[in-house]
């Protein structure tokens, strides 16, 4: 009708691309979370020596911190659906929260 106004909401299902790595495109947030990754497997690799003597299995265990990393980027709390990482922050935030306690002494 003439001179009303009807927002439309704006629901894209394509998400926005920040950077595209062998092929896979990344948003910001998600670049960050693989930058931070894979710098805690580069240090974890300079701290802890590697487990036997074959190439490949000898250095598995650095990729925990990508792997971990990884969970935190990609995977969405259940009951929530909010993303795992956001999740924690804020069940951490809740706990370490500062907090008042109200007495009023009820007497007769």
């Amino acid at each position: 009708m003439w001179g009303q106004y009807h927002p439309i909401p704006y629901k894209s299902a394509i998400k926005e691309k920040f950077i595209t790595i062998f092929g896979i495109g990344l948003s910001l947030s998600q670049a960050a979370w693989w930058t931070v990754g894979g710098y805690l497997s580069v240090q974890m690799s300079k701290v802890v020596p590697r487990i036997g003597t074959d190439w490949f299995y000898s250095r598995l265990h650095y990729s925990i911190p990508f792997l971990f990393c990884m969970y935190l980027c990609y995977f969405k709390h259940t009951g929530t659906n909010l993303p795992v990482w956001k999740y924690y922050y804020l069940m951490l935030r809740l706990r370490l929260r500062r907090r008042r306690y109200l007495y009023k002494k009820g007497g007769a």
